[in-house]
């Protein structure tokens, strides 16, 4: 009921309980009541009047409206995350809407604005910048550029001097993510589930190392199992304890064998460093089956604590320019990676095609053309969703909802002119989610032709 008084909303006079209540007890109420507070009372009032059910909060219109602010920016790779930076770094603080438009071209609007955020969010997970956790392989090829890792990125722990320029890098990171928040956008960026925890203030899972800590920890509790067992001898007990063996990569060793010492070996060249004492003198202790509990807790402590204290507290200082990151800890971590970064696996039904895409001017829900859309849109493999999606919507990620929560939906028409028919290619209106779709003969030439205009760049009147 408070969050619908327009006067308090105005005023910030929401009783503290409020606040309260939502970030310490969030479980008490479901994700919409929850994502409606936030929005609510997160940002600028003027803001309110465009998330908020009209019919509830159109009065707060009467006390302002956002402003558009529109910046031009090179479509240059070498550039464009210096751009990225400035920008931000000169919005960060204003509310009102940040839209990019490319130089050269002629697209405006919510289009170039995602494919703006895509490509920033593309530059920031090269592997050159030395900020998120890899581990490097033998086999890895050198022109793959970027991080790519199955559990989504996470900040790669370092030691905590001379690091500015990761530093300031996760400064961006924050008010980026912020920003998007602040004006409901979606940004590409696969972070990870522990990523996402470390922001909420969770205990994350930790990643593992080279020796695998979870088989360490397991070692380690079998040996003090057996140094506690007031049944065996001192002599049973050291037999027992030297029987205890290492499975590394399928080879059984003993821990000493390992020729490893009490000090964080990083996974990568690129951190430029290598090795950091996890204690004084770390370089002369060797790692023994003794020590091993030590030397987890301490790499654990590295990756998590130490060695990220500074990119964390830079992340957060950023995300405070633009509001609080206090106002996010009444989401779970599901829903907070949801609300940055949207599906990252877009999956949708026939159903789900049929029903929430809207086929019109020489389509209908009944048109073959329109249904041989529908058959492609399911026969895409989960990379050609998120091209599709890219192409038609500027932003290659799905909100919380699927394709009934993209808005606007989805509009189908057919494309008529005197170069519409197999040799031609499908264009869209990004900002409207507007596809024009030529009234191909077959669903295989449709596929290819619309699978090749995904990979075409660049917002130019068609």
């Amino acid at each position: 009921q408070y969050s619908q008084d327009v006067v308090c909303l105005a005023c910030h006079a929401l009783p503290e309980w409020c606040n309260g209540m939502m970030k310490r007890y969030p479980f008490l109420f479901n994700f919409d009541v929850r994502n409606k507070f936030f929005s609510s009372t997160a940002f600028a009032v003027a803001s309110l009047a465009r998330r908020d059910d009209p019919t509830g909060l159109h009065d707060l219109i009467q006390l302002g409206r956002l402003r558009h602010e529109r910046v031009k920016v090179p479509r240059d790779d070498a550039t464009l995350l210096d751009w990225a930076v400035n920008v931000l770094d000169v919005h960060a603080e204003k509310k009102s809407i940040l839209e990019v438009e490319f130089m050269g071209e002629e697209g405006t609007g919510l289009g170039p604005t995602l494919e703006f955020y895509s490509l920033v969010a593309a530059e920031l997970q090269r592997k050159d910048l030395a900020m998120w956790l890899r581990v490097e392989s033998v086999d890895e090829k050198k022109s793959d550029h970027y991080v790519q890792r199955p559990g989504g990125l996470f900040p790669a722990p370092l030691p905590q001097d001379n690091i500015d320029e990761v530093v300031g890098l996760f400064g961006f990171l924050g008010t980026l993510l912020a920003k998007c928040l602040q004006d409901s956008r979606l940004i590409d960026l696969p972070l990870s589930t522990s990523f996402i925890k470390l922001i909420c203030r969770e205990s994350p899972i930790c990643p593992q190392s080279q020796v695998g800590i979870s088989k360490l920890v397991a070692l380690s509790d079998e040996r003090d199992e057996i140094m506690n067992n007031g049944s065996l001898s001192d002599a049973e007990k050291t037999h027992k304890v030297e029987g205890l063996l290492l499975d590394y990569n399928g080879t059984k060793c003993k821990v000493e064998d390992l020729g490893l010492t009490l000090q964080f070996l990083p996974t990568s060249s690129v951190y430029k460093f290598t090795s950091y004492p996890l204690v004084e003198g770390g370089e002369r202790v060797d790692l023994t089956l003794q020590n091993a509990r030590q030397y987890v807790d301490l790499t654990i402590n590295f990756y998590f604590e130490l060695g990220l204290r500074k990119q964390m507290a830079a992340f957060r200082d950023g995300f405070n320019r633009v509001f609080p990151i206090t106002n996010l800890l009444s989401f779970t971590k599901d829903e907070l990676h949801l609300k940055l970064c949207g599906d990252q696996t877009p999956q949708w039904t026939r159903d789900d095609v049929i029903a929430y895409t809207e086929p019109k001017l020489g389509f209908t829900k009944d048109s073959t053309g329109f249904l041989h859309f529908v058959n492609v849109m399911c026969d895409l493999s989960g990379s050609e969703r998120k091209s599709f999606l890219q192409f038609a919507t500027g932003c290659s990620s799905l909100p919380p909802g699927g394709l009934a929560n993209l808005s606007p939906h989805l509009t189908i028409v057919k494309k008529v002119n005197v170069d519409s028919g197999d040799g031609s290619y499908p264009s869209v209106n990004t900002c409207v989610h507007y596809l024009k779709l030529p009234d191909y003969s077959s669903e295989a030439i449709l596929k290819e032709r619309l699978l090749a205009a995904t990979r075409e760049k660049g917002f130019h009147l068609n």
